[in-house]
């Protein structure tokens, strides 16, 4: 196939909002921090952040000095004396793409985010996340696995949350569940392809617990609402990690899932690891997912592996190269190669700039997907 850079995708991506950062960065391993929870509200990481994790924000960008929040007799009456902690920002995205013997796409979407999370008083916390857009990006279909639904407005998060003592919290409500290495990209195939895709937020209870070396997260959950018929499926898992050395530098976990639904039943194993050697490190995750037997189709099992190498010349520059791989059996044989390369440079807390180059390859059709991405992100921050 002759590679025609007219026929790139090409995505541009601004956010405006006001808050802190919208992603959680497993990356923060290099520096010590073995989970979410320093940096967020949420011990689960991607959504807000704290006081303290806005300092490390702000000290990481290419601007740095010290985060100075925002004061006024009208900023505490609105946050309620600094209890509410909340952001709204507009994401608009334009996509071109190619891909071999098909003709390109062009998509302009444009997503409207509001954010909040409320301290309600003796470790009780309401958080939500409320999404707006004109055009839905879902996940593949699949005979074996369909994408939920979504809609003009779509109610992400909806959790209550107790924290009884400083490493211990419940939460019921809706939410994505907790999985592997939590990589901000929801559409690599060890998220979009295990139901952890953007519009994937389900009923739960789940209890996150940790320590210097540790977090366990059980959790229970059930459909959310907007599934596919028969596809609504209940079940529950945990997640298990461990820092076996003490240096907070190197992490080790397993996330197990076990789902049942009307139209058939499906199990996974995922271990994955997070390593981090001052200004560089890995991350890597492979999931194993076995479909069991339904009223349609027969068992199969399908494979996701994802790696990425990542390295900071500086402290506000990040580049990294990485790979992912799909594998599925018969009857709905697929198999799926992609790498990818990507610079983001933090050019102030309010401002990131980033690129990424990603070739996709079908071995089995022989179709290629080469893409090009820019994205732009632009906050204000209180």
């Amino acid at each position: 196939m002759k590679f025609r850079y007219s026929k790139i995708l090409c995505t541009i991506a601004v956010l405006i909002g006001m808050g802190p950062q919208a992603r959680s960065l497993p990356t923060m391993i290099r520096l010590g921090y073995t989970n979410c929870s320093t940096c967020h509200i949420s011990p689960q990481g991607g959504g807000l952040l704290n006081a303290y994790g806005r300092g490390i924000d702000q000290a990481q960008s290419l601007r740095g000095g010290d985060y100075k929040p925002a004061e006024g007799k009208w900023l505490r009456f609105f946050t309620w004396d600094h209890r509410i902690t909340e952001d709204v920002r507009s994401v608009t995205q334009e996509q071109i793409a190619s891909t071999t013997g098909k003709p390109g796409t062009q998509i302009l979407r444009s997503r409207l985010m509001y954010r909040n999370a409320t301290d309600l008083g003796s470790g009780v916390r309401f958080s939500m996340t409320l999404t707006a857009e004109n055009e839905n990006v879902l996940r593949p279909t699949f005979p074996y696995d369909h994408p939920t639904k979504t809609g003009t407005l779509f109610l992400n998060t909806s959790l209550l949350s107790y924290r009884p003592k400083g490493n211990l919290e419940i939460a019921a409500g809706r939410d994505q569940l907790p999985n592997g290495i939590n990589i901000p990209d929801l559409g690599v195939f060890v998220r979009s392809r295990n139901r952890s895709g953007y519009y994937d937020s389900l009923t739960q209870v789940k209890i996150f617990w940790w320590g210097k070396r540790y977090l366990i997260t059980p959790y229970a959950f059930g459909p959310g609402g907007n599934e596919q018929t028969g596809e609504r499926e209940s079940g529950g898992g945990a997640l298990a990690e461990v820092d076996p050395f003490g240096h907070q530098h190197t992490v080790f976990g397993m996330n197990l899932l076990r789902a049942t639904s009307r139209s058939r039943d499906r199990t996974l194993i995922g271990p994955y690891a997070r390593l981090g050697f001052g200004s560089w490190g890995v991350l890597a995750e492979h999931d194993i997912t076995n479909y069991a037997a339904g009223a349609k189709f027969g068992a199969l099992q399908q494979r996701t592996t994802y790696g990425q190498l990542f390295w900071y010349p500086k402290e506000w520059l990040l580049t990294s190269i990485g790979g992912e791989r799909l594998g599925v059996d018969v009857p709905f044989k697929q198999e799926l190669n992609a790498a990818r390369f990507d610079v983001s440079a933090r050019i102030a807390s309010q401002a990131t700039i980033g690129f990424t180059l990603r070739v996709q390859h079908d071995p089995l059709s022989g179709r290629t997907v080469r893409s090009l991405a820019l994205n732009v992100a632009l906050k204000t921050v209180t």
